[in-house]
C-alpha cells in the first residue's frame, strides 16, 4: 500500500534538522540564561549604578572609571553585534540553499555561538569590574535598589483588584 505523504528530499531533511537544532540550542540557551539569572545578584548592572550614582555617593574617580569601562564595553558590543548579524545572515543564506552541507552549516553556527559567548563574556567582565570599584556600603545600597525594582516589577504584573 502506497503512502500519500510526500517524500522529502535529502537537502530538505538537512535543512529541517538544522532548524530543529537551532530551536533546540535556543531552548538550551534559555535554560542556561535562567540558571545564570539566579547569579544576577552577584553582578552589578551598569544602568542601575548610573541611575543611582548620587545615592551611591560615587567618587569622581569611580564615576570616571565606570564611564571608561562602559565605553570600552560598548565599543566591543557594537562590533560583536555587527559580526553576529553578518554571520546570522550567512547562516540564513546557507539554510536557504536547496541542498545544504551539514558541516558548513554547523561551522557557520559555531561562528555565531562563539560571538554570542564573547558578548556574554564582555557583559560579565564589565559587571565584575564595576562591582570591584564599589565599596561594601555602595554594594549594599545597590542591593536595596535591586530589591525595590524587583518588588515594583512584581506589583506591576499583578492584576488590579476587582471591586465587588
Amino acid at each position: 500500500m502506497a503512502s500519500n505523504r510526500p517524500t522529502r528530499s535529502k537537502p530538505m531533511k538537512q535543512s529541517t534538522i538544522i532548524w530543529i537544532l537551532l530551536v533546540g540550542l535556543s531552548q538550551v540557551g534559555w535554560g542556561v540564561a535562567q540558571q545564570l539569572g539566579s547569579l544576577q545578584r552577584y553582578f552589578v548592572r551598569p544602568e542601575l549604578v548610573m541611575r543611582n550614582q548620587q545615592e551611591l555617593d560615587l567618587t569622581e574617580a569611580q564615576r570616571n572609571t565606570i564611564v571608561h569601562e562602559i565605553q570600552q564595553a560598548q565599543t566591543q558590543f557594537t562590533g560583536l553585534r555587527w559580526d553576529v548579524q553578518n554571520e546570522t545572515q550567512a547562516l540564513e543564506r546557507l539554510l536557504q540553499a536547496r541542498s545544504g552541507d551539514e558541516t558548513e552549516l554547523l561551522t557557520q553556527l559555531d561562528k555565531i555561538l562563539d560571538l554570542e559567548r564573547d558578548i556574554k563574556r564582555t557583559q560579565l567582565v564589565l559587571a565584575v569590574r564595576i562591582r570591584n570599584l564599589l565599596d561594601e556600603g555602595q554594594l549594599n545600597k545597590l542591593e536595596e535598589f535591586r530589591e525595590q525594582g524587583s518588588e515594583r516589577q512584581r506589583r506591576s504584573r499583578r492584576p488590579p483588584p476587582q471591586n465587588p
